[in-house]
């Protein structure tokens, strides 16, 4: 009866938390959760720039890239060249040392149509820390995009996932007066994973309010 009565609280338990992809309920919180205390908080403001994106023509053996360790050299190598860029704004909110609120207005070129609204896309999202993990949600019109994360030291945040049709990795560093992110990303259950990504990610976004 004992072990019983510890089964169905644990179920309970289960049964009960949040899932990664609520971004409305804030998670309650455990011990494991205090070593993230305040690690969303130096994200507060709003940042306003303009995110790049390559694509590399020249993949190499992807053992011979470095795709973890990110500065702006990553996408200065030969081949690399600009294809797109979209112009973002990014609000985050504070709600809890471990909850964090974000609005994202991205504006695309003119050739690039992508809502009723015309060129603009916005999204709403969560930096959250659950069951001692950090956790990137974010509600596009078109779709929910979630990356775990980890940090990198203080100011230096890293997101990722993958899957068979997605594998995403983001290097961003924040000080109170920019926020730069270096990524790359695999897109389709057929693009080749054993050469560096075809497709490469840069911005760094400026502080423009508190």
């Amino acid at each position: 009866m004992k072990y019983l009565i510890i089964s169905l609280l644990f179920l309970s338990s289960c049964q009960n938390r949040n899932a990664v992809d609520n971004i409305e309920i804030i998670p309650k919180y455990s011990e494991a959760d205090q070593p993230f205390a305040d690690v969303f908080k130096i994200l507060d403001g709003t940042w306003e720039g303009e995110f790049k994106i390559y694509e590399d023509s020249k993949r190499l053996p992807v053992e011979e890239i470095d795709l973890k360790n990110l500065t702006a050299a990553s996408i200065q190598k030969e081949g690399i060249k600009l294809s797109n860029s979209i112009l973002v704004q990014q609000i985050y909110i504070s709600e809890s040392p471990y909850f964090q609120k974000v609005s994202i207005t991205d504006t695309y070129p003119e050739s690039e149509i992508k809502s009723e609204s015309g060129k603009q896309e916005k999204s709403v999202g969560v930096n959250k820390i659950q069951d001692g993990k950090m956790w990137c949600v974010v509600k596009k019109p078109s779709e929910t995009v979630i990356h775990h994360g980890s940090t990198d030291g203080p100011g230096t945040i890293i997101w990722q996932s993958d899957s068979k049709e997605k594998k995403e990795y983001f290097y961003e560093t924040v000080t109170k007066d920019y926020y730069e992110i270096i990524g790359w990303g695999y897109y389709g259950a057929s693009e080749d994973r054993s050469l560096s990504p075809k497709l490469w990610f840069y911005s760094k976004y400026k502080k423009v309010a508190n």
